[in-house]
């Protein structure tokens, strides 16, 4: 049997960028250099991103699955953070424009989402972008394959949903900053920012690498904690609405459901409202 999904197009996606402040680049004490070999594997990145966007223009998502799966392939072997980098574009595309068969694209979208969540410890806020790539459902699928999709993809938004509680200190002080630049130890009559390899005596120079080493700790936990306040109410009612539409769409399974939130949620008057979200749907 034939189902329709409830369809919820991700055309803006790309343009809503999940917010990360720069404060971590912000403390380094010495300018960046990036070595050739970076320089041409930056390069051909851009290069393989360039040739998906020439693609989508033929409209043929089997063109487009072939070079994805080709130069994936390529960056996977090649460089972690190069290959995040490659299907995160990748996936843009797929969820961004209308290619071919929504049912195909959607399938095909998902598959790479899920490829790149299973294929290490990502950071949280990379996890969020591809867990958020799971929100187009295919219109048109069969009942049985749909009920397996949908619980693998639910597991992922709620594991995200898991992720984000646990990282959120509630306590955390947004008003004690990292520096920017930190001074080193007075006697050295050095300004703020210098370069430890300036400072020739060697416990001087001990002291400020450490002074330097918890600043960039405390700027990191800051970016962290900054970016969940900016994310996580926005990710947590994404998570519920995906719920409440994948879970209204046939066949019903409250009982799956519950058992699902039950396992990732503790607020029960979260577990309750989506819930009650997918009954209501359901009398409709």
């Amino acid at each position: 049997m034939k189902t329709i999904a409830i369809f919820r197009d991700l055309r803006g996606l790309l343009t809503r960028p999940l917010l990360v402040i720069a404060l971590v680049c912000c403390v380094s004490v010495c300018p960046i250099t990036r070595g050739v070999a970076q320089e041409e594997q930056d390069s051909q990145l851009q290069a393989d991103i360039a040739r998906l966007d020439a693609l989508r223009s033929s409209n043929n998502l089997d063109s487009i699955r072939k070079q994805i799966d080709l130069d994936s392939a390529a960056w996977r072997s090649r460089s972690p953070n190069a290959f995040i980098q490659y299907m995160y574009r990748a996936c843009g595309e797929l969820s961004s424009h209308e290619i071919g068969d929504k049912s195909q694209r959607a399938l095909l979208l998902g598959q790479y989402a899920i490829s790149v969540l299973q294929s290490g410890d990502l950071p949280l806020p990379q996890y969020i972008q591809f867990v958020e790539f799971l929100g187009f459902d295919p219109p048109v699928m069969d009942d049985a394959a749909w009920k397996g999709l949908r619980r693998q993809k639910a597991q992922f938004w709620l594991e995200g949903w898991l992720r984000v509680s646990k990282a959120i200190d509630p306590s955390f002080d947004f008003d004690d900053m990292p520096l920017l630049n930190i001074a080193p130890p007075r006697a050295t009559g050095l300004p703020a920012g210098i370069s430890p390899s300036a400072i020739k005596n060697p416990q001087l120079r001990a002291e400020y690498e450490r002074a330097i080493a918890q600043n960039r700790t405390k700027a990191e936990r800051y970016s962290q904690q900054y970016w969940l306040k900016s994310n996580g109410p926005r990710f947590f009612g994404e998570v519920e609405q995906y719920l409440v539409n994948a879970y209204s769409r046939p066949p019903s399974d409250l009982q799956e459901l519950q058992q699902l939130l039950s396992r990732y949620i503790q607020d029960a008057s979260v577990r309750d409202r989506v819930l009650g979200g997918v009954r209501k749907s359901e009398k409709q």
